[in-house]
């Protein structure tokens, strides 16, 4: 039997957002969307909904609290299928998001979405990160399952300002400390200038271990 808007609004409390029922509409239209691209374009591994409100937009939820007040925009890089960018950008359109998705199918979807729930307070960069014309400099990068930590670094630093903040969203700690390591092998001697850290988090509904690193730079 498919999860209701009960369920989807008992996430919500637990993740410290406010369940408003525009939210748990809109949410609800992003995700009969999201199913209806999937069948022709692979946004996805699933068609399964519950899984996707617990894997994906629970899940993207979960960093809300370190954006909470930003001003300037937040970088998704491989934005997707729109997380965690499109459900952050729902729960608080306060906030302002610049999404990077090189695939040109992908790109369609986040744009046609986008515009049909009204997010003025999103924009879809169709390339890669490292392709941003004349990068502004973010105050935060966020991504999921783009590679690890290593990797997003070298991608990501250029982006940002002098100080600023990656957010990569992860599993097991045990695969973590293995990054962890090829990450400080990566930043060579920068130590000083970088800082790093892992943070458990709970996404409701899922038995299953989750951690965000944040990179400061």
């Amino acid at each position: 039997m498919a999860l209701g808007d009960e369920f989807i609004r008992r996430g919500l409390r637990e993740l410290g957002i406010e369940p408003a029922a525009p939210l748990i509409s809109d949410l609800n239209f992003f995700l009969d969307e999201l199913l209806i691209w999937n069948k022709k374009t692979n946004l996805v591994g699933t068609a399964d909904r519950d899984g996707i409100i617990i894997r994906h937009v629970f899940d993207s939820l979960t960093v809300y609290p370190l954006l909470q007040g930003l001003k300037n925009p937040i970088l998704d890089i491989g934005a997707g299928a729109g997380f965690p960018s499109i459900p952050l950008a729902l729960a608080d359109r306060g906030l302002r998001f610049e999404a990077a998705e090189r695939r040109s199918r992908r790109a369609a979807f986040l744009r046609n979405v986008s515009g049909m729930l009204g997010l003025a307070n999103y924009r879809v960069l169709e390339c890669d990160a490292g392709d941003i014309p004349s990068p502004p400099g973010y105050d935060v990068v966020l991504a999921r399952g783009v590679g690890e930590a290593a990797l997003l670094y070298r991608v990501a630093r250029n982006l940002l300002k002098e100080s600023g903040m990656i957010i990569a969203f992860k599993g097991k700690i045990q695969e973590i400390d293995k990054e962890m390591a090829r990450l400080r092998e990566q930043i060579n001697g920068d130590e000083n200038n970088v800082r790093f850290r892992v943070q458990k988090v709970r996404v409701p509904s899922l038995d299953e271990e989750r951690n965000i690193v944040i990179i400061e730079t």
